[in-house]
């Protein structure tokens, strides 16, 4: 990031000076004048805010404004007088304001428990939007007054009616994975769901490049919902559920944290009652493969049937891929030795051993994917196949119209219907079993 006076802005040489460099970790900034406020987790792993002026500019002797907590700080906006300020616990949001001429932090009551955050509409005034989503309710807008605290409905705001969604029970709880660490796992069902160890659950995760899988409302996890099934969301290391500590706990040479996370929440399922292995599908995509396809070759016993999609099933070869290169900074690389060793133990494909009895698999790849190459899945599939010794079907399905995603809707909605119907047929769902 660089900076210059505005007056020289339409000289021949304009004297820009650096001002943010990637080291000082500096994810976001507002300006107020010449000051500049900065979130960072420069010594802070769940954020702080810091405040220097561009006269005499300085990251490391910035003033901290706001603390680092317990919860870490997931956006930065601005309006006229005040900052707005977005926390995370990993799941849930929780909204401040910090008033720039006083110095004051105050707390703003959302409407509903939920994934989101407060933005400002402009810096001339002191009206905010309130944006919240969570695994229940639909996306919903309302608008904010920083002056005198009042939150009210959006005209922005879109209502909609699903069905089922009444009906829906939302538990956030914790699993203790293998070395004490308890993580975060969101657990959705319909209320009439008996909770006696027979129902099909869904369980995913992600865990890379330090994002959160937060509260978001879908019409197809619905689907699956009102069908009686569960859906459980795992929050392993490597995500960024609970800072950058957490993230950076599931990467590289850490990373068997994140699979061993997601073991200890299909563990919890099993123990609770909310299902059974033989009824428990576990899903990963994309980076998530590593995920998906390190659980089932470390615990094959924990899943009725798993879903590979898109997903990155052969880390060894990752960087001979036309997006490798890009992924070495967050996985690491073949030429060094450590990072060679990390590669190796993340790698699904080189952990598949014969005479094993793996749950039912789906591979799934876009012919198109710019991002994992359709043979990654592929090879994971076809050594499954070699494999196994369960006598339980894999397959690899091929998206010949797509890529990695894609918007097209009828193709999207048709590819996860054969990966769901493919999982709860094999798990023994009695909505989705073959006719005679």
């Amino acid at each position: 990031c660089f900076y210059a006076p505005a007056s020289d802005l339409l000289k021949p040489v304009i004297p820009w000076k650096p001002l943010l460099r990637i080291e000082d970790h500096v994810t976001n900034l507002v300006l107020d004048g010449d000051d500049v406020y900065m979130l960072t987790y420069q010594g802070a792993p769940n954020y702080k805010i810091i405040k220097s002026n561009l006269k005499h500019f300085s990251v490391a002797d910035a003033e901290v404004v706001v603390p680092e907590g317990k919860d870490h700080i997931s956006n930065l906006d601005r309006s006229r007088d005040y900052l707005f300020l977005s926390y995370s616990d990993g799941i849930n949001s929780r909204v401040k304001t910090y008033d720039i001429h006083t110095d004051s932090l105050a707390s703003v009551k959302l409407p509903m428990t939920a994934d989101g955050e407060l933005y400002s509409y402009d810096v001339r005034s002191n009206d905010g939007l309130i944006e919240l989503t969570s695994w229940n309710q639909p996306h919903a807008r309302f608008d904010y007054n920083a002056d005198t605290k009042e939150i009210k409905e959006s005209t922005f705001n879109v209502k909609a009616d699903f069905p089922g969604i009444n009906d829906l029970v939302v538990v956030e709880t914790q699993a203790p994975s293998y070395d004490g660490t308890m993580v975060p796992l969101s657990i959705i069902y319909n209320k009439d769901v008996k909770l006696n160890g027979n129902a099909s659950c869904l369980i995913r995760g992600y865990g890379a490049y330090g994002m959160s899988i937060t509260p978001s409302f879908s019409i197809m996890t619905l689907a699956l919902l009102n069908k009686g099934i569960i859906v459980a969301i795992a929050h392993p290391r490597g995500g960024g559920e609970k800072g950058e500590a957490w993230y950076k706990a599931g990467y590289k040479t850490t990373k068997p944290n994140t699979w061993k996370d997601f073991i200890a929440c299909a563990q919890y399922l099993i123990k609770n009652k909310y299902t059974s292995a033989s009824r428990l599908i576990g899903m990963g995509t994309s980076a998530g493969g590593i995920t998906i396809g390190r659980a089932i070759t470390s615990r094959p016993d924990l899943f009725g049937a798993a879903i590979d999609n898109v997903g990155c099933s052969n880390t060894m070869r990752l960087e001979n891929t036309p997006n490798g290169p890009v992924n070495i900074p967050e996985f690491g690389t073949v030429k060094d030795s450590v990072e060679s060793r990390a590669l190796y133990e993340m790698d699904a494909l080189h952990h598949v051993k014969e005479g094993v009895k793996y749950p039912a698999v789906i591979c799934v790849c876009g012919m198109h994917d710019p991002r994992v190459a359709p043979w990654q899945p592929a090879k994971f599939a076809a050594a499954l196949q070699n494999a196994t010794a369960s006598g339980k079907p894999v397959f690899l399905a091929v998206n010949y119209n797509d890529g990695h995603f894609t918007e097209d809707k009828s193709v999207t909605f048709k590819n996860f219907a054969n990966m769901f119907a493919f999982s709860l047929w094999q798990t023994g769902n009695t909505h989705f079993q073959l006719k005679e």
